[in-house]
Parts: structure tokens; sequence; C-alpha cells
């Protein structure tokens, strides 16, 4: 799975995992040279509270199937075509029940894949060269575009 990019599920369901939210925030600590903000961020699933789940198409047939662990707020977003939490979207699924559902077994294979992992790192790679540079008060921001040219 590639970070910014549509991926459609067998569901119907599509969606992408956005990096926006991660942007925003380093463009903001390079904006007000605070590097410090950025070294919080030390590993990969550090990254998961910047990532934000867009559904694009689907997102009602996936309320339905998984309306128990929905709550309005989510489901406004998810209707709205809004940014979801990275976190709060995984928890929409459960191992075990994902045998009548099958979103949420593709869903884990999506972010348990090497495509995936490789992706986060690279961000985090990128989230490294900004520290450096705030660090070194260059203040030049690194080209975090991800997406499959």
């Amino acid at each position: 799975m590639y970070l910014d990019k549509i991926y459609a599920l067998q569901t119907g369901v599509s969606l992408k995992v956005s990096t926006m939210a991660l942007q925003e925030f380093i463009a903001n600590a390079i904006r007000t040279k605070k590097f410090s903000e950025l070294a919080s961020i030390r590993s990969t699933t550090d990254l998961y509270a910047y990532l934000s789940v867009v559904v694009c198409a689907g997102a009602e047939e996936l309320i339905k199937r998984r309306q128990r662990w929905i709550n309005h707020k989510i489901k406004a977003d998810l209707i709205a075509g809004q940014p979801v939490p990275f976190n709060t979207f995984c928890n929409l699924f459960w191992r075990n029940l994902d045998e009548d559902d099958p979103d949420g077994d593709e869903w884990q294979q999506l972010i348990a894949g090497d495509e995936f992992y490789s992706q986060l790192t690279v961000l985090l790679h990128k989230l490294r060269i900004a520290e450096r540079n705030l660090q070194h008060f260059k203040g030049a921001m690194p080209d975090l575009s991800l997406g499959s040219a």
C-alpha cells in the first residue's frame, strides 16, 4: 500500500491513507523553527498519529458492515469523505469478525505489507531530514510527496 494513493478493496470500498496532517505538522515545525516537535516522532508507528484514512467510495456499505463499531462522528466523516484518524479507522476492524466481512482482512493485509512499511520508513527518513535542517537553521522543507509516479 502506498501512502496518498487510492486503493479499491474487493468490497467496492475505495480509500487512501493520507499524509496531509503530517505534512502540515512538518511545515509548521519548519515555519516556527520548533524541531523539538519533530523529535517526538521516533518510529514508524509514531507516524500513525499523523496519518488519516479517507474513504472515497463505498462508505455507506462499509458503515452498514461495521455499524456496531462506528460512532456518529466517524460515520459523518466517512460519508462526507473527510479524513478519519488512522488508528480510529484501524479500530473498526476486528480479526475474528473478518470472516464475515472481507474489508477488515484486506485492510489488515494492506497495512501489514512490505510496501506500507517501506513508505512509512521513507516518510520517517524525510522527517529526520527536516529535523536536521531545522537544527542547522537551514529551514528547507524536504519533498514529502510519496505518491507513485
